[in-house]
């Protein structure tokens, strides 16, 4: 995306809603020489010519753009930059952007020519982030005699540390009579957990028979290969129970429907499951499908007994999600409320964002209510309130207050005292000057980086508008995110607005709801125009070019890929169409459409038959969401019906009731 294609945004659609009055000043224009070499130096960066930008860094005399094109010469691996520049560039520019990116190009960079006193000074201001600089560290600890210290740190290297294959063979070469067997065991362990698989299979002709053995076994597992049978006979017995073995059988029986199989496994884990939050991703899909299939019991316990702990290396999520979903099981098939409370009591205390704290105090209160504990139930309906752009928050509020409508912190009016801070500071004069030459993908890093500088809320609705007159809303919503993890506080920037293109008129086909729209494009690019995912889904409302292809025709109007992702019309108009065909297709249930929106309309009608069909009495649609399969579905569905009313709030000239529960029904 460019800055002339965000413009189509904020003129076309009269994004006023959105776009705060720029209250910043302006910065002065570059000249023109300058403009075009920093055009032409950042260019030369992204297409991996380094000599000819560090060539046109040369003719620069702007020294703020100078210093933009050296930062991304120095965050862009470039063999040309030494550690020296990056090191002195850092120590100079403290608050500039990806400073981590830039110590670990520092840590790329260093050579058996940088002097191990400069290794050791700098490491002494920070631990090493890489295998690289773990490496040299051990080197320059070697050399100046602290052998334990340099042997420690250069086997540290070599087991966690990622290496080229160049490098790989250089540091082995140099310190193989330092490394021992258990260091090349543990290095093809991580490896293979990682799923790196050309660095594991250089590891198998280091280890020993057994271990290669292993090795193989994981890795036909992991990659599908034929013969898997085969290689699992050739581990050794001592080594059957391996934690990585063991992982990859689960996971291969998972993929190929084999539950039963899958549940042989984790009814008898090994001791040490060795990495507990993969293992978890694999339990919790075959807790599910145990459920579904009826054996509800056996599904408690699969959940119950995922080994987690809430600590801080990234199991703190997984734990909240087995706890939950362990509650959940409790609570609505076992019909345990008091058993179920004790794992909502847990998820919640494991939990920080709104989104997670609502939802465990939502269902603490449903297992209250069910206790006969009314008066506790509406205090943890209470805390889930506290959270009304939340999904959990939100069905708490309409359980307390049934027909009231949301309130919504007000906008934060920035001080003169921000101002002056604000106003003229390097990373915000470099984020205009990024604006002016249309360097879109570098708008980024240095917006959030602006907004790191300062946590006042002044200095944050500042950098929000900047991020807003720059042409890109998604930057000023993540912003707005990012406070609201606490207490949402920038409400217009959370929830930008545009008035989408009138909807064709199509038999059978009505316009969806303008907050609907609203709350899926919000989902799903951030109302970044020229978004893309990984799966090639494009524009503002994430349009696959087939699907796009196939709803232009209907509507008679020219299909452009291009313009997918160039003119929010466009996209919004072949969007807005395909949703209302998913509503029509699923008469008017705006869960199904949004699970079909996010997982296609073959799995929402495998789900209808599956699940029920939520407008039925006796299905509880809550439970339904709940019960998809996919979680990326289930977060998709939830936070665009929490989007939504937050939506007809923000659009609406009066206040309007919370109609999250009609929602779910209709």
């Amino acid at each position: 995306m460019n800055l002339r294609a965000a413009g189509k945004l904020v003129v076309g659609f009269a994004l006023c809603l959105v776009v705060f009055a720029t209250t910043v000043e302006a910065a002065p224009s570059l000249a023109p020489a300058d403009a075009r070499s920093l055009i032409a130096g950042l260019k030369a960066v992204e297409d991996g010519k380094f000599i000819e930008a560090r060539s046109i860094a040369r003719k620069i005399k702007n020294p703020l753009a100078r210093k933009i094109l050296a930062w991304a010469r120095f965050t862009t691996p470039d063999p040309n930059v030494g550690f020296e520049e990056i090191a002195a560039f850092m120590a100079a520019n403290p608050d500039w952007p990806n400073q981590t990116s830039l110590q670990r190009r520092a840590e790329e960079a260093m050579s058996r020519d940088t002097p191990d006193e400069a290794i050791l000074a700098w490491f002494r201001a920070r631990p090493p982030l890489t295998g690289y600089g773990k490496a040299r560290l051990g080197e320059a600890l070697l050399f100046k005699g602290r052998r334990d210290e340099g042997r420690a740190m250069v086997r540290d290297a070599w087991v966690h540390g990622n290496f080229t294959k160049v490098r790989e063979n250089a540091l082995y070469k140099r310190h193989r009579g330092l490394l021992t067997g258990e260091d090349h065991r543990k290095r093809l362990d991580r490896l293979q957990w990682e799923g790196r698989y050309w660095p594991a299979k250089r590891m198998l002709w280091k280890v020993s028979a057994d271990y290669r053995a292993l090795g193989l076994a994981r890795m036909y597992l992991r990659h599908n290969r034929g013969n898997v049978d085969t290689a699992i006979a050739k581990v050794p017995g001592a080594l059957k129970s391996d934690p990585g073995l063991q992982y990859e059988r689960l996971r291969w029986r998972n993929r190929k429907g084999k539950y039963a199989a899958a549940r042989e496994i984790l009814n008898n884990p090994p001791g040490d499951l060795g990495q507990p939050v993969r293992w978890w991703a694999v339990r919790s899909s075959v807790a599910r499908s145990t459920l579904r299939e009826g054996l509800i019991s056996e599904a408690y316990r699969l959940a119950q007994n995922h080994g987690l702990k809430p600590d801080g290396n990234g199991a703190a999520a997984a734990f909240a999600e087995a706890e939950w979903l362990s509650g959940w099981i409790a609570f609505r098939f076992l019909d345990d409320a008091g058993l179920a409370q004790a794992h909502f009591e847990r998820m919640y205390n494991a939990v920080q964002y709104p989104v997670s704290r609502a939802r465990g105090a939502y269902w603490m209160a449903r297992t209250l209510k069910a206790q006969g504990k009314t008066e506790a139930a509406r205090t943890w309906h209470g805390i889930a309130a506290q959270h009304p752009t939340t999904y959990y928050g939100q069905l708490s509020i309409a359980h307390l207050h049934p027909g009231d409508g949301l309130e919504l912190a007000p906008e934060r009016i920035p001080s003169d005292r921000d101002f002056k801070a604000f106003n003229g500071h390097e990373l915000e004069r470099a984020v205009r000057m990024l604006a002016e030459v249309e360097a879109d993908d570098l708008l980024r890093p240095f917006i959030l980086g602006l907004d790191e500088v300062n946590d006042a809320s002044g200095w944050r609705q500042l950098t929000i508008e900047l991020a807003q007159a720059a042409g890109r809303p998604d930057l000023s919503l993540l912003i707005a995110k990012r406070e609201g993890r606490e207490n949402l506080k920038f409400t217009e920037a959370a929830f930008p607005a545009i008035i989408p293109p009138k909807m064709h008129a199509r038999a059978g086909a009505a316009a969806p709801e303008t907050p609907l729209v609203l709350a899926i494009v919000r989902q799903e690019s951030a109302f970044h125009i020229s978004a893309r995912s990984r799966v090639s889904a494009q524009g503002l409302m994430q349009l696959m070019p087939y699907t796009a292809s196939r709803v232009a025709k209907q509507l008679q109007i020219p299909f452009s890929k291009n313009r997918l992702t160039t003119d929010a019309a466009y996209n919004l108009t072949l969007g807005q169409a395909y949703l209302g065909d998913l509503l029509k297709t699923f008469n008017g249930s705006y869960v199904l459409a949004l699970a079909a929106y996010n997982a296609g309309p073959k799995r929402a009608q495998q789900w209808l038959r599956r699940f029920g069909d939520l407008r039925e009495a006796d299905v509880d649609s809550i439970d339904w969401v709940e019960s998809i399969p996919f979680s990326e579905t289930r977060n998709y569905v939830q936070r665009v019906l929490e989007n939504l009313q937050v939506y007809r709030h923000r659009l609406a000239d009066t206040e309007v009731a919370l109609r999250l529960e009609d929602d779910l029904h209709q």
